[in-house]
């Protein structure tokens, strides 16, 4: 009796904090970061103040661990492809095509990332601090770094070639990614999608 009703606290305050947090995506979503205030999620989660501090010290704590955690299972299908045995020229498209999913599906949220965190936005403002700034930068640079990975077997195995920067031609891709989610130039068939940025950015407009 005493293991079940242990069971049972955890699982509700499991089930509190997954509340919290569902309610944090809707109100940083719609609003941004800046704008967003605890009060508001806290509304939204019907719950007590209390309660919200008891699982995340300030706001930013909550921010950061809401995209941690929606960004978890997106960083385990990008090691998976990383570790598979396709050919690196396929482990490309299949990653953009991760990256592409992903960030449609959490398009208002990575909005916010991108433009109040990493200064993005007009003028680059941002009102984080540089250690903070530093703490989300290391999140774009671990899968970002993905596709590095990918992008060195390719030239090792000499199915890539030419004399290029693994880091800057990562970052150029995933700005491709970023712009073709955000400018809604995904169509309805996301592999149709990502064959053609991988097409595109591998052998440029003018073809093979």
């Amino acid at each position: 009796m005493k293991h079940t009703r242990l069971y049972t606290c955890s699982h509700d305050s499991q089930k509190k904090r997954q509340q919290i947090l569902d309610a944090a995506y809707i109100v940083f979503s719609r609003k941004g970061y800046h704008r967003a205030t605890v009060d508001e999620i806290i509304a939204l989660a019907d719950t007590g103040k209390g309660t919200v501090y008891n699982y995340f010290v300030n706001k930013e704590q909550l921010f950061y661990t809401l995209i941690k955690e929606r960004s978890a299972p997106f960083e385990a299908i990008l090691a998976g492809i990383v570790a598979s045995p396709e050919l690196p020229l396929q482990k490309i498209e299949n990653i953009i095509k991760a990256f592409l999913e992903f960030y449609i599906k959490n398009a208002d949220l990575w909005r916010v990332v991108m433009y109040e965190v990493r200064g993005l936005g007009v003028e680059g403002y941002t009102n984080f601090t540089l250690e903070q700034r530093d703490k989300y930068q290391a999140w774009f640079s671990q899968t970002i770094g993905m596709i590095e990975k990918v992008l060195l077997e390719g030239k090792e195995q000499g199915v890539l070639r030419g004399n290029w920067d693994a880091d800057r031609v990562a970052h150029s891709i995933f700005s491709v990614i970023v712009t073709s989610v955000f400018r809604n130039f995904v169509t309805d068939d996301i592999g149709e999608t990502a064959h053609n940025i991988t097409e595109l950015v591998l052998y440029g407009v003018a073809g093979k």
